[in-house]
């Protein structure tokens, strides 16, 4: 399921995409945005930017699992029908972990941010190869 309307900002580890929630929308009840898929939102985004960066360089798009969320604040509640923009920083990488900051806004308001770590799966699925035994 795609939660982000769409990417539009992306260079290097930053990225910008906007989603509009309506009253029906999955994550949405009783007119405002439920705090998981804010954050579900953010994953999105920065998996948006991972495949674009992926494209660009040539490189095959990465699978990957939103493996933990740290430091996360929720200032306020999301309205439904009116632009969110979500906004992720890659802050770091270690191996197969990418680690993110992001910030949802509202009408200019910070409503939420935190931190995101994802686990972003190798080239052959994630999974290794193990070579037949002789014999």
């Amino acid at each position: 399921m795609v939660m982000i309307d769409a990417l539009v900002r992306a260079e290097g580890d930053l990225a910008t995409a906007v989603k509009t929630f309506d009253r029906e929308s999955y994550g949405a009840e009783g007119g405002r945005v439920l705090e998981s898929a804010l954050i579900e939102c953010l994953a999105q985004t920065v998996a948006a930017l991972e495949g674009r960066n992926a494209r660009q360089s040539g490189r095959r798009v990465p699978g990957g699992i939103l493996a933990g969320v740290d430091h996360f604040v929720f200032h306020r509640r999301a309205r439904c029908d009116c632009p969110l923009q979500l906004t992720v920083t890659v802050t770091r990488r270690i191996g197969p972990f990418c680690l993110a900051s992001g910030r949802v806004e509202q009408d200019g308001a910070v409503l939420a941010e935190g931190n995101l770590k994802f686990y972003l799966m190798e080239e052959n699925g994630g999974t290794e190869q193990t070579p037949a035994a002789p014999g």
